[in-house]
C-alpha cells in the first residue's frame, strides 16, 4: 500500500535584500505608498523569514517528504532584487522534496505588471514544472503533477497585478478554468483518490478587495468530484474548512514565517485518508503537532 507525504506551505514573505530602496523600481507609486504600510505594520512580523525558511529545510532533512506544494507570496513588492534572492533560497528548499511538487505566485509576487516578467525570468525556471504541458494556457497555468498512482496536484494562478495598493483581490483566468474543466474529464485524473487543487487566494472568500472574486465558476466545475482537496494561502493563519454545497475540504497553510503563527500542512496519504498534521515553529525549529490537535 502506497504511503505519500505531501507538504503544503505558503506566504514566506522574505525580508527585503540590502539596498532595495535604491532601485528604480521603488519609484512606482504603488510601491512607495505600500512601503510605508509595510514598515509600520508588517516588517517586524516577517523579519526572521530567512531563518524560518531554513527551518523548513531542516525539517525536510529530518522528516523527508515526497512532494512540496507551495501557494505563493515569496516576496513583498515583486522587485527584481527580491526575486534574485528568493529564487535561490526557494530552490534550495524545494529540491529537498524527494519526488517534486508544484508552485503558484502570490499577489505580492505579481505586485505590478513588471513583477510578472520577473517571476517568469527568475522563479519559473527553479520551480517544479508540469507533467502535462498541453494543459498549460498562455498564462503559464494550470500546472499538473502526478503523485504516484493515488494523487495528482493541479495548480491555478489567481494572482493579478492591481494599480491601487489597497486592492489585493484575485481572479482565476477563464482559459485556465476551461483547461481545468477538460482535465477533470480525464480518467487518469478523476480516477485518483485525491486531487489537490491549489492556488494563492482563499476559495471561500469573495471579498471585492481581498478575496477570490470568481470562485463560483470553479465550484461549478467541482460538483460531483468528492475526491478534490482545495489548498490556498494568502490568509496568514492556518485552518481547515468545508466548501459549502461541496463535500470537499479547504486547507489554508497560513504563513510559514509570520512571527508567532508559523505553520504548514503535512498530509500523509495512507489507507485512502489524508491524515493531515500541522507544522508549527517551536524552540527555533519546525515540528509536527499531534494528529488530534488539528485546528478547525
Amino acid at each position: 500500500m502506497s504511503h505519500l507525504r505531501i507538504l503544503h506551505f505558503s506566504d514566506v514573505h522574505l525580508p527585503f535584500p540590502p539596498g532595495f530602496f535604491r532601485t528604480g523600481e521603488m519609484l512606482h507609486p504603488k510601491r512607495m505608498i505600500a512601503l510605508v504600510n509595510f514598515v509600520l505594520r508588517r516588517s517586524g512580523k516577517y523579519a526572521r523569514g530567512v531563518q524560518k525558511l531554513n527551518g523548513l529545510a531542516d525539517f525536510l532533512r529530518r522528516e523527508p517528504v515526497d512532494y512540496l506544494l507551495y501557494t505563493g507570496d515569496s516576496l513583498n513588492q515583486g522587485l527584481e532584487c527580491e526575486y534574485m534572492q528568493a529564487a535561490r533560497r526557494l530552490a534550495e528548499v524545494i529540491c529537498l522534496a524527494r519526488r517534486g511538487g508544484l508552485a503558484v505566485p502570490g499577489n505580492h509576487d505579481y505586485y505590478t505588471s513588471g513583477a510578472m516578467a520577473h517571476y517568469r525570468r527568475y522563479m519559473a525556471p527553479v520551480l517544479p514544472s508540469t507533467d502535462l504541458p498541453d494543459a498549460t494556457t498562455e498564462s503559464g497555468f494550470p500546472l499538473v503533477r502526478f503523485m504516484e498512482n493515488s494523487a495528482v496536484a493541479i495548480a491555478l494562478n489567481s494572482s493579478v497585478p492591481h494599480v491601487p495598493f489597497w486592492d489585493s483581490s484575485g481572479r482565476l483566468d477563464d482559459a485556465e478554468l476551461a483547461s481545468l474543466g477538460r482535465l477533470l474529464k480525464q480518467e487518469r485524473i478523476v480516477g485518483r483518490k485525491h486531487i489537490f487543487l491549489m492556488t494563492h487566494y482563499p476559495f471561500l472568500d469573495t471579498d471585492a478587495l481581498h478575496g477570490l472574486r470568481n470562485s463560483q465558476p470553479l465550484f461549478q466545475l467541482l460538483k460531483g468530484h468528492s475526491n478534490v482537496v482545495l489548498l490556498h494561502g494568502h490568509n496568514h493563519r492556518i485552518y481547515v474548512r468545508q466548501a459549502p454545497e461541496l463535500d470537499i475540504p479547504v486547507y489554508c497553510a497560513g504563513s510559514l514565517t509570520k512571527e508567532g503563527a508559523e505553520s504548514f500542512w503535512l498530509f500523509e496519504l495512507f489507507g485512502g485518508g489524508l491524515n493531515p498534521r500541522q507544522g508549527v515553529w517551536k524552540n527555533a525549529r519546525f515540528v509536527l503537532r499531534d494528529p488530534e490537535a488539528v485546528e478547525e
